[in-house]
């Protein structure tokens, strides 16, 4: 539903075309990247957002270092629009989406566990099922549900707890904690107790270099400390380091599975990680539940991540 300013709007004297003027710029936040995007010309987009802001009686986006930025009056618009505007593609073009033909691009925001967990298995439904789809990985930086207010991602994953209601959620992957260790370290000999496990030097992937994790909160719950002599932002990096070191990783099982080599062991982990941090989950804007092409391609995610 449009705002009630807009609605009580005489839509008689409003182009609907400069909706999608709106919606383009919002999400490019380039004039020139907005016309490539809708097929109109630079002169052609600034000459709508003129009439648009003439109409809505707002500026509607401001220059700013890294392009337009939205007023607080488009922010609020442009879900409403948005909404809308896939609602009547959706309305005056009901044929369903063809995947084998489509060709499009979605953009994902993700923590690392999917694009080493899931992404390959992706790359390769797609490649057989739908070659046209291109897909976009991109860090979620702490932004998820902002990204996807503002229309820059089509869906993002990591762990939600309680998202709020403008986004639907799904749980793509449940996951246990394990630990790797260079193969012929000494906690790989014996029963890897808390005590011997919070004494040893452990590597820690954390994105953004916090030297603490779920793990000193569980070992803090039985009087003890370890101590965190590396970190790096991504898993890809941790394996070679463990294999050459006496650092112990505590990772996701699926993880460590996927980097497991001769040179390095997996043992049981002595902590048990909260359901948050075992979970990765997928969000979406709930104003594009309804599309067609972001229904299969949810429903494809939700297919590939079962086979993990």
């Amino acid at each position: 539903m449009l705002p009630a300013k807009l609605a009580s709007m005489n839509l008689r004297s409003l182009d609907l075309n400069l909706l999608v003027v709106f919606d383009a710029i919002f999400v490019e936040k380039n004039i020139t990247r907005a016309g490539l995007r809708i097929g109109l010309s630079q002169p052609a987009v600034s000459n709508a957002l003129t009439r648009l802001r003439g109409h809505l009686r707002d500026e509607l986006f401001l220059r700013g270092s890294e392009g337009l930025r939205p007023t607080p009056r488009a922010i609020e618009l442009s879900g409403p629009i948005h909404t809308m505007l896939v609602d009547l593609q959706n309305v005056l073009d009901p044929s369903a989406f063809d995947p084998a033909t489509a060709s499009r691009a979605f953009t994902i925001a993700a923590v690392d566990y999917f694009s080493v967990v899931v992404a390959p298995k992706l790359a390769v439904h797609l490649a057989k099922h739908a070659p046209g789809i291109d897909v976009r990985i991109v860090p979620t930086a702490g932004r998820a549900m902002e990204l996807l207010d503002q229309a820059e991602i089509d869906l993002a994953m990591a762990s939600f707890s309680d998202p709020p209601e403008r986004f639907g959620r799904a749980t793509l992957v449940m996951d246990g904690y394990s630990c790797m260790v260079a193969a012929g370290h000494s906690l790989s000999e014996g029963k890897l107790t808390l005590a011997r496990f919070a004494g040893a030097r452990h590597l820690l992937v954390t994105p953004r270099g916090d030297a603490r994790g779920f793990v000193d909160d569980k070992l803090a719950e039985k009087g003890l400390t370890r101590r965190v002599a590396m970190t790096v932002n991504h898993f890809s990096a941790a394996p070679g380091i463990v294999e050459g070191s006496d650092l112990v990783l505590t990772a996701p099982t699926k993880i460590i599975e996927r980097y497991l080599s001769e040179r390095t062991v997996m043992l049981p982990a002595p902590v048990e990680a909260p359901a948050v941090f075992r979970r990765l989950d997928m969000i979406w804007h709930e104003r594009l539940a309804r599309h067609p092409a972001h229904q299969w391609f949810r429903q494809t995610l939700i297919e590939v991540a079962a086979e993990v």
